[in-house]
């Protein structure tokens, strides 16, 4: 029997989309931990950066606070020097005392006669006279009201000292500068407020040696695989912001409504302002990969609320950093691993498939040997039905001669007699075609006939034996059988002719195969004997075939199937009955 090619390529293609399905959900499942991997990377390096520029401002707004108590000091020694009444003041005046205080000017600020509005009346900078207003000023205004009506500002916002208030540095109103930082005294023995300024140079450039860029710029340095950082201002990125105009006209951005307010922007997507507004809605990272100048990238948004001020000047804004890193040495590792991987599959295919092989070769090699069994026992007991046949053709001539003569000699009882007995015989043994399995038919058959040479008086039914499964299992029942039938024989054969007497039934039910062998038995038989007769090498019998094996067969076989087998002896009978479940 050979193997069948289309059983092979079946189980060859199962093998390969198993493999394939398999190696392909590693691949993705190895892409997705090493993606997680470096997003958690980048959120972690995200934390650093937040509490860097945390630290950093802490350090800045520190350094205002110093700046804003040398406001004040100023502002004491001008209030010294100055006319209690501001029309007494010149602008020259304030010019010489800025120069002597170390600062870079003073305003003298004033009610006018229209709205309680605050004014600008004398000012060492010429444009800050420029500036007729101060109620769009917002709540800087209302600290000018707070310190002109109750000589102490209450506002959350700002530096807070007795008869002072400073604001956060910002860019003048005036124009007068990029960014200066204000301050603003007035203890009601003057008819104006006292305002000193000075360039917040020296506050950038703390900022820049500790700030928010320089801790981007370490970060980047550290990190080759990083390629941008930006600071994202949490209202006014993907917006336009709040533009102020100055006197002079021109317009200008606020310090802290600048929508980038660290780091660079170079690297944009369309989509990232939607990624922007999911981290602050969710208030969780978000990691997306998306292609830039034809190569892979990882983009990492993370939300930073504002929390508690760390000092009364504080103006905190919440931000989202974003962090742009390079996606392709994951790619490339992911190649490397899909190489090797693809190395170790074709490996694991080939020795499956040359495992598969001799599986296959090795189950029809069973096959052909449980097979040729069958055969071998069918052949076997075939010819010895045949041999019957044979036999029953061979003395054919002789009954016919014998029916003649005693037609001949008119003894016509005695022929009918004669012919009753051929027919008998003739048909018992056509009967055993009726059995309904072709192995147990075939069997029952030889030994049948074997019963008759023997002289035995062998009986048998069959019934439910219709469709049981050729194979293995019909061999294994073929041996139960014929051996239970051969020890009944040999048994019985102890016994004069005309009392050997074997009794086989066999039927199904409850998907379980039932066979009986029943036959006489010596007076001498003991109990042990029964205990014993399953051991390998027992036997009763003496020189011949089949001694201590036979027995020992059918227990194995049975036990091999999980079926059951009784043995009782009763009024000088004995029989063994097994059951075998059929699978």
């Amino acid at each position: 029997m050979r193997i069948n090619s289309k059983v092979i390529y079946i189980t060859l293609i199962i093998v390969i989309l198993l493999l394939v399905t398999n190696n392909t959900s590693y691949y993705w499942y190895t892409k997705s931990l090493l993606t997680e991997a470096l997003s958690m990377r980048m959120e972690s390096t995200a934390n650093q950066i937040r509490t860097s520029i945390e630290l950093s401002e802490e350090g800045s707004f520190f350094v205002e606070d110093l700046v804003g108590e040398k406001l004040r000091a100023v502002a004491l020694f001008a209030a010294s020097k100055l006319d209690p009444d501001a029309d007494k003041v010149s602008n020259e005046q304030l010019v010489q005392l800025a120069k002597q205080a170390g600062v870079d000017g003073f305003s003298l600020m004033k009610r006018s006669g229209v709205g309680n509005d605050i004014m600008v009346a004398k000012s060492s900078e010429p444009k800050e006279l420029q500036i007729k207003s101060t109620i769009p000023f917002g709540y800087w205004f209302t600290a000018f009201d707070q310190l002109m009506t109750n000589h102490q500002v209450s506002i959350p916002e700002g530096q807070k000292l007795p008869n002072f208030w400073s604001g956060i540095y910002e860019v003048p109103a005036s124009g007068s500068s990029n960014v200066s930082k204000f301050g603003y005294y007035y203890d009601g023995s003057t008819n104006y407020i006292i305002c000193v300024f000075v360039n917040a140079d020296k506050i950038q450039r703390f900022k820049e040696i500790v700030g928010a860029d320089t801790v981007v710029k370490k970060t980047l340095a550290a990190n080759q695989d990083i390629l941008e950082i930006s600071g994202l201002h949490g209202v006014t990125f993907g917006s336009k912001p709040i533009e102020y105009k100055g006197n002079d006209g021109s317009s200008f951005i606020s310090v802290y409504d600048r929508p980038l307010l660290f780091g660079s922007y170079n690297i944009t997507n369309d989509k990232d302002l939607k990624y922007y507004k999911e981290s602050i809605e969710n208030n969780k990272p978000v990691s997306v990969v998306e292609s830039w100048n034809g190569k892979p990238i990882l983009k990492t948004f993370m939300y930073v609320p504002v929390k508690n001020k760390l000092t009364e000047i504080q103006r905190e804004v919440p931000y989202v950093i974003s962090i742009t890193s390079d996606y392709q040495s994951i790619q490339e590792t992911l190649n490397k691993q899909l190489v090797q991987l693809m190395l170790v599959v074709v490996l694991f295919t080939v020795c499956s498939c040359i495992f598969i092989y001799f599986v296959f070769r090795f189950i029809t090699k069973s096959r052909e040997t449980a097979v040729q069994s069958t055969q071998e026992m069918y052949i076997q007991n075939v010819d010895l039905m045949f041999a019957t046949i044979r036999s029953q053709r061979h003395d054919f001539l002789n009954h016919v001669q014998t029916m003649y003569a005693l037609l001949a000699n008119g003894k016509k009882e005695d022929q009918m007699k004669y012919m009753k007995e051929l027919l008998e015989e003739i048909n018992e043994v056509n009967d055993i075609i009726r059995i309904g399995h072709p192995a147990i038919a075939a069997l029952i058959q030889a030994k049948f006939a074997l019963a008759m040479r023997t002289k035995i008086d062998f009986t048998y039914e069959f019934t439910g034996l219709d469709g049981l499964a050729l194979g293995v299992k019909s061999v294994d029942l073929v041996k139960i059988i014929g051996n239970l039938i051969d020890n009944a024989f040999d048994e019985v054969n102890k016994f004069p002719a005309g009392e050997r007497e074997v009794i086989v039934n066999g039927w199904s039910e409850s998907n379980q195969v039932t066979i009986s062998v029943s036959n006489p038995v010596l007076p001498d038989f003991q109990v042990e004997d029964y205990n014993q007769m399953f051991s390998i090498g027992y036997s009763t019998k003496g020189d011949g075939e089949h001694q201590g094996l036979g027995l020992s067969v059918v227990k194995e076989r049975i036990e091999h199937y999980k079926g059951t087998i009784e043995v009782c002896v009763e009024d000088g009978w004995i029989c063994f009955k097994i059951s075998i479940p059929m699978q």
